[in-house]
């Protein structure tokens, strides 16, 4: 069992991604995969279009281009993911700190 392993870390970034590309209007799938990485499928559509998506743990992105690779619309946009964990480190210190000091004592008493 993995303990404190953070698994919507994926989705969380990927969305981080999306969001740091703005406004996508006008812009190419080339682009756009330039800023959030290769999409996890490419689907052709009627009238020439493109629907690539793009999913992590915690997130998911459709998105519909033209004929001409551009950018059309959202056809779907899912992102639900724990936030980031916080004080996992501390504790771990903290049960690092109390093993060493332990192991102090008993390695002095041993003496």
């Amino acid at each position: 069992m993995i303990v404190g392993r953070d698994v919507t870390a994926p989705g969380r970034e990927l969305h981080a991604r999306f969001l740091a590309l703005g406004d996508m209007t006008g812009k190419t799938a080339d682009e756009i995969i330039a800023t959030v990485g290769p999409p996890s499928s490419i689907s052709s559509m009627a009238a020439n279009r493109t629907l690539m998506q793009w999913q992590a743990t915690g997130c998911h992105m459709a998105l519909l281009f033209g004929p001409d690779g551009r950018f059309m619309r959202i056809t779907h946009q899912y992102a639900h993911y724990a936030p980031p964990p916080t004080g996992c480190l501390s504790a771990m210190s903290l049960l690092l700190a109390v093993l060493i000091t332990a192991a102090t004592l008993l390695i002095y008493v041993l003496r």
